[in-house]
């Protein structure tokens, strides 16, 4: 009697979840507790809780063709409630949403009721396929909650996501969300359309991306992580992920996905920063303070659209007794020259790093980031082999002390911009002041911002956090395994314009090493970049050197000596410096070929050399 009850029970939550809403989109449950999706543009199957078949209708390509597993677990005090070991309770919430409850218990030592609640619905005005989770543990101590996408064909897909700059995913990997996985978005790209995936997260909470690869197919999983101390969880509610299929190229959903971002995380828009950075063509790191070489340089590159990166500014030198800021001597007078010019200048400050052996550690090492699983401090040790700590921006008084310190220099040297090392980085600790790693990295931009109005400011790689106030941002070199790939251009690029890293090397140095950062870079649309240390890095001889400037003044329009802008030197260039002479304040500047704020002979000599 009591198993006929079971199946009519049964037999009653399939039927309520198997009505359709509307003939295009419909949600059921087999016998064997397995959920099919369908919509007029995707047929889905998930099965044990993970998403195993997906088809797309629109271009009639079905991906799943492989045998590679994903998981759907919890993971809570070290043990994995895995979902495919345990049959689940089913309850049909909607004619478009069905509940799968996963219940285990574990002795560590004592009983724990373990609990792991997956929700698969369709949104029935977008046709979304929509995917949540709960989870609870008795004790405590969750880690991750995850959801998994298996048996995806490497001859059918390729995976593209917003990582490191963006790239499409080669080698199994972790990627994390919001640091190095720049956006919560991922897409499988098909010959002639594909599927998406995205979350609808507007907090930042930390989530992975797992990629997991053999020689025929693949499977990704995606996990959600609490806010740490993970000891103190026992339960997690996941936002949102959401599904669905396009036609077309990779384009078609990435668009979408930046509109959502646009929308939903309201970042500055491009046409709100400091005008001059839409302008620039040419970033050079400049590792001194030494302005022997300023003059050559106005005769490479038009300096009005150069940015001067300065990283040995500091009296401490490179990389020493954060957050002391004090200039080196000369350095005011570099500023002053590189700006007579026309250049910007943007000295480099770390965001968040406090030397050990800084007195200001005493204050600041409270605030210290750590390791959320074993609770060990994070230091960086550079190679100036002097320790710093990361400290955590969430501190109000960390914040405060910064921009004071950053603003001093701004008020006094006139700089144009700042470069913020390490602005990536947000790590799952505890909140202080209920203020999470992220929303202090973010709050810090803003009175960074305010302090300093018209300052640019520029960050370390780029992720949702710190698009939202910065103007520049650095790109780093994948490993030789990966493969670049322009989404995350295509996502941020109207908000926040790319340049080269900082490990980026000077051309007649490591001349193999340059060649591979600019190939990649021209895959993102990087600002070209150049290290240079002195005036010796332009003799004429640096023949790598000057086939750099050579790209760069083809994206400048530029040539040395043409004052009209018509892209050659003649005897019109000639006669408007000559109509010039003795003017203050031309309103061509151009004329004023060598920038000693003078119109002279001077100026006519240099334009008569560059003729012909």
């Amino acid at each position: 009697m009591r198993k006929l009850w079971m199946k009519c029970a049964y037999i009653l939550i399939l039927q309520f979840v198997l009505l359709p809403s509307a003939l295009s989109n419909t949600l059921t449950v087999d016998e064997a507790r397995n959920v099919h999706a369908e919509t007029d543009r995707y047929v889905a199957r998930f099965e044990n809780g993970v998403l195993s078949s997906f088809h797309n209708k629109l271009t009639q390509e079905t991906y799943t063709h492989g045998e590679f597993e994903a998981h759907t677990e919890l993971v809570a005090d070290g043990r994995n409630l895995k979902v495919r070991e345990i049959t689940p309770e089913i309850k049909g919430l909607s004619p478009l949403e069905c509940q799968l409850i996963y219940q285990d218990a574990w002795a560590v030592p004592r009983k724990n009721e373990v609990m792991l609640h997956l929700f698969i619905s369709i949104d029935a005005g977008t046709g979304d396929l929509l995917i949540r989770q709960a989870g609870f543990s008795e004790t405590g101590g969750i880690e991750r909650i995850m959801w998994g996408f298996s048996n995806v064909s490497h001859e059918t897909v390729e995976v593209i996501a917003p990582v490191f700059g963006g790239q499409i995913l080669r080698k199994p990997n972790r990627y994390h969300y919001p640091s190095k996985w720049e956006a919560q978005f991922v897409i499988l790209q098909g010959k002639r359309g594909g599927v998406f995936v995205r979350n609808d997260d507007t907090r930042y909470q930390f989530k992975t991306l797992e990629y997991l690869s053999d020689e025929d197919s693949f499977a990704i999983n995606f996990w959600q992580i609490p806010q740490a101390p993970f000891e103190q969880r026992n339960q997690i509610t996941t936002t949102t992920w959401r599904l669905n299929a396009y036609q077309g190229n990779w384009q078609v959903p990435t668009i979408l996905y930046r509109e959502w971002m646009h929308e939903a995380l309201q970042p500055v828009d491009r046409t709100e920063m400091p005008a001059w950075v839409n302008d620039i063509e040419c970033v050079i790191i400049h590792v001194n303070v030494k302005p022997d070489m300023i003059r050559l340089l106005n005769q490479i590159v038009d300096a009005e659209k150069t940015l001067l990166y300065l990283i040995g500014w500091r009296a401490s030198g490179w990389s020493r007794n954060f957050p002391d800021y004090t200039p080196a001597k000369g350095f005011g007078d570099f500023v002053r020259e590189a700006q007579r010019y026309g250049f910007r200048v943007m000295p480099h400050v770390n965001m968040i790093g406090v030397s050990t052996s800084n007195p200001l550690y005493a204050k600041f090492g409270k605030y210290q980031m750590y390791d959320p699983r074993n609770g060990e401090k994070i230091e960086l040790i550079p190679q100036s082999g002097q320790p710093y700590a990361l400290i955590n921006p969430a501190s109000r008084s960390f914040r405060k002390m910064l921009v004071n310190e950053l603003k001093s220099v701004w008020e006094t040297y006139e700089v144009d911009a700042f470069h913020l090392d390490l602005s990536y980085t947000v790590v799952n600790n505890a909140p202080i002041d209920a203020l999470t790693i992220a929303e202090g990295n973010i709050l810090l931009h803003q009175e960074l911002r305010e302090a300093m109005p018209g300052i640019a400011l520029s960050g370390e790689l780029l992720n949702e956090v710190t698009f939202l106030y910065e103007n520049l941002a650095q790109r780093d070199k994948l490993p030789p395994t990966e493969q670049a790939h322009p989404i995350s251009t295509l996502l941020f690029s109207p908000y926040v314009r790319s340049y080269g890293h900082l490990r980026v090397p000077n051309p007649e140095r490591k001349p193999e090493v340059f060649q591979d950062f600019l190939e990649e870079y021209a895959v993102w649309d990087t600002i070209p970049t150049i290290r240079l240390w002195d005036a010796s890095d332009l003799e004429p001889d640096r023949s790598e050197t000057h086939k750099f400037f050579e790209i760069v003044r083809q994206r400048q329009n530029w040539t040395f000596g043409d004052v009209n802008s018509d892209g050659v030197v003649n005897i019109l260039d000639l006669t408007l410096v000559a109509q010039q002479i003795g003017t203050l304040n031309p309103s061509n500047q151009r004329v004023d070929v060598n920038k000693d704020g003078v119109i002279n002979i001077l100026d006519l000599t240099l334009v008569a050399q560059e003729i012909g």
